[in-house]
């Protein structure tokens, strides 16, 4: 009986899904469908479907799914929410301290608390002041993050607070210090924000998942994919769906190393809303270990050194009053997909007057089609009737101002695309592929009305608008690349951050169509190969390809590489454990959830290893994983006295602290 694994990754458009032959190490089925936002319950059954039909075609006979051993998915949709800012509204409280940088939310209030270096309370919380916080920020919010000052080193206040939290309001509440044991108050508590912000996003696409996995019969642990790669269960997803943060991206690197065997390249998924460039390097990206970047936001997540840029195949092409023209970074259905689902929409594009798409400051080939009726958040009278109005079908913002006798300008649509109740379409790179004949999916007529507004704006006509925009993408693409590479190589800078490196990439670029009259020509030649993965790659890799003189692979499967990611990762589990001095003499051994204090050095690393092996392997076990390793690594560190020779024993040395960093690594299915 063969041992078979059922790969998903649900990106922002579509949903791609697989079956492996663990044994064989080869794809058995595959499926592309699209991603139904509005409902991904939809987009999973589909998927599972389709995977059931390919399945018994390929094999001839009926076939279910009860020889899965595991289900594992990857998603694209919290990268995605935090890069276009949706997600949950989010109240934080901070305890003893105030950010002094912006954070991604609104609504926080500080109450005193906080612990000192070594983990004593500075100041104890008033339970009080916690609880009129907690109500005055109630009925903004869907969720709650907490994080208190250097509460790593004691989590006491944080899980008092979040306690309090719970009874009072019964929302989804995260501490900062379940997330990283990292130092860094404002990009821990950034993370805990936008952790709180993913979960009804990440529970909605778990559920979808489980119903699905449930109507087919399959009774197979469900794992996630980290940004690392490594795969964790669906309850911790569930707990942190921080740690999903450039899952796909990470899904795609694995799969292109299973599906073409390099050890040393350059991998570029390109989905519908992002592209993700990662170097490979004997065989494994490099991890970040300062935590990832992501939508503007410096996080403690650990995840593969990706870069990651809003642009992809559903990105916004927008078009200024004054002629300025961007790709990204939000993502919208395309036109010519909407207007198949809805084809009046064509009609209602074609009626928009030439007047109202040169003047107006709003993008007019702009559609509103409703996901949902927002959680807690109070609305406008006006954003109430919005929501009527396109809640059986979507309409363009000219039909609505019509009906609402408002201006378009005027109206107030924005936030309800923000906390994603409302989803727009308009012109996009898929759209341009219609136009272009290097696509034809969908309505080639709304992709052209759409394409016939954003030329007048741009004042061209749509065949040098076309041009114009393929250009755009393959310049973006060059820059995301090259920047990547710059930061392999130790660079602290971007390629495209100054106005020279822009003027130098447009040369590289031109190539062979720069001017003759030029003294000077540039060129690029990448020591390492191209592989790219993703649906569009065909339109736009090639010709990158050859500008920045580099081979390329597109591999067998490269439509669906994500999806071969999620089955070929392994159950890892890493903790770090800290081992300082004490404030009186003796150390204390600080956990990833308490604090323990020893007089003798030995008892405490003999502690902290013990603990931390514990730790590691009751993780990976909750994941399903079997065959589990644990491995730890010791770094002490001293600082030498004044004078002191090389050689000079310990007595001459001053103890800083010792890191225990332990690790498990297991195979997740049974």
């Amino acid at each position: 009986m063969a041992n078979l694994a059922l790969g998903i990754d649900t990106g922002g458009t579509f949903t791609d899904g697989v079956i492996f032959d663990l044994d064989k190490k080869t794809v058995e089925a595959k499926t592309k469908v699209e991603t139904t936002r509005h409902n991904l319950t939809l987009a999973i059954n589909r998927c599972l479907d389709n995977l059931v039909v390919c399945l018994e075609e390929k094999k001839g006979k009926q076939v279910d799914l009860e020889q899965v051993r595991m289900v594992s998915l990857s998603t694209t949709l919290a990268t995605n929410a935090i890069v276009e800012g949706q997600g949950a509204e989010v109240g934080l409280i901070q305890i003893g301290f105030e950010a002094r940088k912006g954070l991604p939310t609104p609504y926080y209030a500080v109450i005193s608390g906080g612990c000192t270096i070594k983990g004593r309370i500075r100041e104890e919380i008033d339970l009080k002041e916690a609880e009129k916080a907690i109500l005055e920020i109630k009925d903004k919010v869907d969720a709650f993050a907490v994080s208190g000052y250097l509460s790593i080193r004691n989590p006491i206040q944080e899980m008092q607070v979040a306690d309090l939290i719970r009874d009072l309001t019964g929302y989804p509440v995260v501490a900062a210090h379940q997330l990283s044991s990292d130092l860094g108050m404002h990009e821990r508590t950034v993370t805990a924000v936008l952790n709180a912000r993913l979960m009804p996003l990440i529970t909605d696409l778990m559920d979808s998942v489980k119903q699905g996995m449930e109507r087919q019969g399959i009774k197979a642990p469900l794992m996630v994919v980290r940004g690392d790669g490594s795969l964790i269960s669906e309850s911790k997803a569930r707990e942190k769906p921080i740690e999903t943060v450039l899952s796909g991206p990470a899904a795609s690197i694995i799969g292109a190393l299973t599906l073409t065997g390099i050890q040393e390249g350059i991998v570029i998924d390109m989905g519908g809303t992002t592209t993700d460039v990662a170097v490979l390097r004997d065989g494994r990206p490099s991890l970040n270990i300062d935590g990832a970047e992501v939508g503007g936001w410096l996080t403690r997540v650990k995840a593969a050194q990706i870069t990651t840029i809003g642009l992809g195949g559903d990105s916004l092409i927008q078009v200024s009053k004054n002629a300025h023209l961007s790709v990204g970074p939000h993502r919208v259905f395309p036109l010519s997909w909407i207007a198949t689902q809805f084809p009046y929409l064509t009609d209602e594009l074609g009626q928009i007057d030439f007047f109202d798409y040169v003047t107006m400051e709003t993008q007019p080939a702009t559609i509103l089609t409703y996901i949902r009726d927002p959680f807690n958040i109070k609305l406008t009278k006006t954003e109430e009737q919005i929501l009527e109005l396109i809640r059986d079908k979507p309409h363009t913002l000219h039909y609505i101002s019509h009906k609402l006798n408002k201006e378009i300008d005027l109206l107030p649509w924005q936030r309800l695309v923000s906390v994603a109740s409302v989803h727009r379409a308009s012109l996009t790179p898929t759209d341009i592929l219609h136009v272009s004949g290097k696509l034809n999916l969908w309505n080639r007529k709304a992709a052209e009305l759409g394409t016939e507004m954003m030329a007048k704006r741009y004042k061209v006509n749509s065949e040098e608008f076309v041009e114009v925009v393929m250009e755009e993408i393959i310049y973006k693409l060059a820059a995301i690349t090259l920047d990547r590479l710059l930061t392999e190589e130790g660079a602290n800078f971007s390629l495209t951050a100054e106005e020279s490196g822009n003027y130098l990439l447009k040369k590289v670029l031109a190539g062979k169509k720069a001017s003759d009259n030029l003294q000077v020509t540039f060129s690029a030649n990448l020591k390492h190969p191209m592989v790219a993965v993703g649906a569009p790659v065909d339109a736009y890799f090639p010709e990158l390809a050859e500008r920045l003189q580099a081979k390329l692979y597109l591999p067998d499967y490269a439509d669906v590489a994500n999806a071969v990611g999620t089955v070929s990762g392994k159950a890892v589990e890493r903790a770090t454990i800290l081992i300082k001095p004490g404030e009186g003499g003796g150390f204390i051994v600080h956990t990833p959830n308490q604090r323990e204090f020893f007089m003798i050095f030995d008892e405490a690393v003999d502690y902290a290893c013990k603990a931390g092996k514990q730790y590691v392997y009751d993780q990976a076990s909750e994941t399903g994983a079997v065959n589990i390793e644990t491995l730890i690594e010791r770094h002490d560190r001293y600082s030498k006295l004044v004078g002191a020779a090389e050689n000079d024993n310990s007595d001459q040395r001053i103890f800083i602290e010792s890191v225990i960093e332990v690790s498990a690594v297991g195979r997740p299915w049974n």
